[in-house]
């Protein structure tokens, strides 16, 4: 988000983030410091603060491996009354970093006297996923809330807040009398700013339409203090989307007192795929790409596909990533070859399932279906064993039999029956790439994509998934490669922090258009 925001023309004041990992590639990248060697040379960070640490401000290695949801005890702190917190990164919980400011008024009032144009966020929302356990009373879901007591704090002219599309799905609730209530945390969300002074527009975006390379759904929460947006409705008088904003707000503020009466009846979001005619960059952003223009994965990562070359940088012949790396200019990096492009390890049973993928993603719908039946261990018909025995053998595959003898056709319905069941796995989420697609939505596991080219049966590198997300080939991710195991639970390695991303150029084409509505206003202001 930062990365776009800054191309699109705003400047950093500072910046909150609650992994020290993923803090050390922010730091890294978009403060020009370099944690590691610092930790390395034992000496201070400047541009990096804790809110809150188990260890002292000259232990950087131990802080930067810390796990942040063990800090709220944490005796070290390098937030005091007279910090200065222009262009710093605050490492550590938003909820600390509130307890702090209400600790320190004067901090507060420095930060309203900056008249801060945009605060942008992306509160952790594991329990609004569709793909996590979903829980309503989930800790994590008062982040978005704190974020709103935030920017109430801070009071900014527009607020950008992103979240994954499972805010918009309800919550189901049962009464004590059996009857059941839907409840959406987009709506709550919503609430939240409004109460804080805060008027909401709600949109479902999606990156293809900007020029990403993905299929990525994401809830955009646009919010514009009162006053900013009474200046921007004197501008567009008859705006649909403004007026419904507005009778929003006023209706949140004139029942405060029995806000759960506000359903979603009352208030809408705007979806991109339902109405794009909507996103036309006069309120909402306006979209760049349609489907006969949409980048696909062999634009984004075709020229970079053999992990054995060392790829310098803006010397690829790839029209895609030359644009973004020009879009995403860094002066500052000396960087000459491309980074995080180094190849996970898979033994043979895995590069012959990745193989076993690429394949049966060329198939038509039914054999493809009759594939992955067999694949988890389902039984099929006669007929249709025979339509995969014939499409089968019109491709290269990846099986070793039962005695070691590596097979790369397949000849019989018995054989193919036995060699797809000696490739089991627990994870069905498994697939791979197309090449003349978008890809579809990152993910923070790097095993459950894999790459389109049947001479490259491997999950992608760190740097192909960043340039899905529109990442530059300079932004170098820091830190850890992946991680597994408990330490999933608070470690945010490489992939994750990719996985968990903003896309840039979609940060971008939101930040052109809310400068551009604020230059508007300032125009019939002064």
């Amino acid at each position: 988000m930062s990365l776009g925001l800054d191309s699109a023309g705003f400047e950093l004041f500072f910046a909150n983030e609650l992994s020290p990992m993923a803090g050390e590639t922010f730091a890294f990248n978009i403060l020009n410091e370099n944690l590691k060697s610092l930790s390395q040379e034992k000496k201070n960070a400047t541009k990096s603060l804790w809110i809150k640490s188990n260890h002292p401000k000259n232990d950087l290695e131990n802080r930067l491996r810390e796990n942040p949801f063990s800090t709220s005890t944490g005796r070290f702190s390098d937030l005091n009354e007279t910090s200065n917190l222009k262009d710093k990164l605050l490492i550590g919980n938003i909820d600390h970093l509130l307890d702090y400011l209400n600790e320190n008024p004067r901090i507060i009032e420095e930060l309203r006297n900056q008249n801060i144009d945009l605060i942008s966020g992306g509160p952790p929302c594991q329990s609004f996923s569709l793909a996590g356990k979903r829980e309503k009373n989930n800790d994590k879901n008062q982040l978005p809330l704190s974020f709103a007591k935030f920017a109430g704090l801070v009071k900014p002219k527009t607020v950008l807040l992103e979240n994954v599309k499972g805010i918009t799905a309800p919550f189901i609730e049962e009464d004590e009398e059996g009857n059941k209530h839907k409840y959406y945390a987009w709506l709550e969300v919503s609430k939240a700013f409004a109460l804080e002074g805060f008027v909401p527009i709600c949109m479902m975006l999606n990156s293809k339409y900007f020029g990403v390379p993905q299929n990525r759904p994401r809830f955009i929460l646009q919010a514009y203090r009162k006053d900013i947006f009474d200046n921007l409705r004197r501008l567009e008088e008859n705006n649909d989307i403004l007026l419904t904003s507005e009778k929003f707000y006023n209706l949140v503020n004139l029942n405060q007192n029995n806000i759960e009466n506000i359903t979603d009846k009352d208030f809408v979001y705007y979806d991109i795929e339902n109405n794009p005619e909507l996103f036309d960059g006069v309120i909402l952003p306006k979209i760049s790409h349609l489907n006969n223009n949409f980048i696909t994965t062999d634009e984004a990562i075709g020229d970079i596909k053999n992990t054995s070359i060392k790829y310098n940088l803006n010397k690829t012949k790839n029209h895609y990533a030359n644009s973004i790396n020009n879009i995403f200019h860094n002066e500052l990096n000396n960087s000459i070859q491309i980074k995080n492009h180094e190849e996970r390890n898979h033994n043979f049973i895995v590069k012959s399932r990745f193989r076993f993928y690429q394949v049966i993603q060329q198939f038509e719908n039914e054999l493809k279906k009759g594939a992955t039946d067999l694949f988890t261990g389902k039984d099929i018909s006669k007929e249709l064993l025979d339509k995969l025995k014939i499409e089968f053998s019109k491709h290269e595959l990846l099986f070793i039999d039962n005695t070691g003898k590596e097979i790369s056709k397949i000849v019989s319905n018995n054989e193919i029956e036995t060699l797809i069941k000696s490739i089991p796995t627990r994870k069905h989420s498994q697939r791979a790439l197309k090449k003349s697609e978008p890809a579809p939505a990152q993910l923070t596991i790097p095993d459950d994509l894999c790459h389109y080219d049947t001479k490259q049966p491997r999950t992608l590198t760190v740097r192909e998934m960043a340039r899905f997300q529109s990442f530059p080939d300079w932004y170098e991710f820091r830190s850890k490669v992946t991680t597994g195991g408990n330490m999933r639970k608070f470690e945010v390695p490489q992939y994750t922090q990719v996985g968990n991303a903003v896309p840039p150029l979609l940060a971008k084409s939101l930040g052109e258009n809310i400068k551009k509505i604020l230059s508007n206003i300032k125009s019939i202001c002064f």
